[in-house]
């Protein structure tokens, strides 16, 4: 794995769908690193991919070396942003490069148009249950739902899942390193589908939280050149 030679870069972080800055706080970066989160926000009525992905990275310092990781969702949204940005290189963890990527029952749903009619809206009433009247685990699971995945607007989800599935990749071509983590063990995106990339024994796809330091090696190691 070849370095990016810097001694001062921003790590811009963009999360897995509905996630919030608490899904990177298992990781770690090198000391020539700083980072900044990228937070979701509410998708305008048909907005397309590309133009989201300008309202969301328009806080990057174009000024300075920057890198872009994206996590799941966030990966895709990075590999739309080489459209109009030009960081030093993109880290992809935990997501696809392209439609072959994908496990095939994505593809299908797609054209099936059956994720249309999935109910999103349960997830913006999550907040609102009387926890009290749950059992203990039920409890813990929904607090923990609230805490990594504080996105949970309903027109935000629908729009986000639609966009997963009708992605196809970017067909541009970049002379800019790619990196992309992946973990062998997850179920979202299986490791059979997943070409060029580091991999993490046992990493689910959430593995930023469940295999932080692992993750965080490897994040050295292309950050540092160890």
């Amino acid at each position: 794995m070849s370095a990016i030679k810097s001694t001062n870069l921003k790590v811009y972080l963009v999360p897995g769908m509905s996630a919030g800055a608490e899904s990177f706080e298992a990781l770690s970066l090198p000391s020539n690193c700083s980072a900044e989160f990228l937070p979701w926000l509410l998708p305008e009525p048909r907005e397309d991919l590309t133009h989201y992905a300008r309202r969301m990275l328009k806080k990057v310092d174009t000024a300075s070396p920057f890198i872009l990781l994206g996590v799941s969702f966030g990966g895709i949204i990075v590999q739309e942003a080489l459209k109009f940005l030009k960081p030093e290189a993109i880290i992809l963890i935990s997501t696809v490069k392209s439609n072959a990527e994908k496990p095939k029952w994505m593809r299908w749903a797609y054209k099936a148009k059956i994720h249309r009619i999935l109910p999103y809206y349960v997830a913006g009433h999550l907040s609102h249950r009387p926890l009290n009247m749950l059992p203990n685990l039920w409890q813990k699971r929904i607090k923990q739902y609230e805490y990594y995945l504080p996105m949970r607007a309903p027109e935000y989800l629908a729009w986000g899942v639609d966009q997963v599935l009708k992605w196809k990749g970017n067909s541009l071509s970049h002379d800019l390193p790619i990196y992309h983590i992946h973990g062998d063990a997850d179920h979202l995106f299986p490791i059979e589908y997943i070409k060029d990339a580091q991999v993490v024994k046992g990493g689910p796809h959430i593995m930023i939280l469940t295999h932080g330091k692992a993750v965080s090696k490897l994040l050295a190691r292309i950050c540092q050149g160890l």
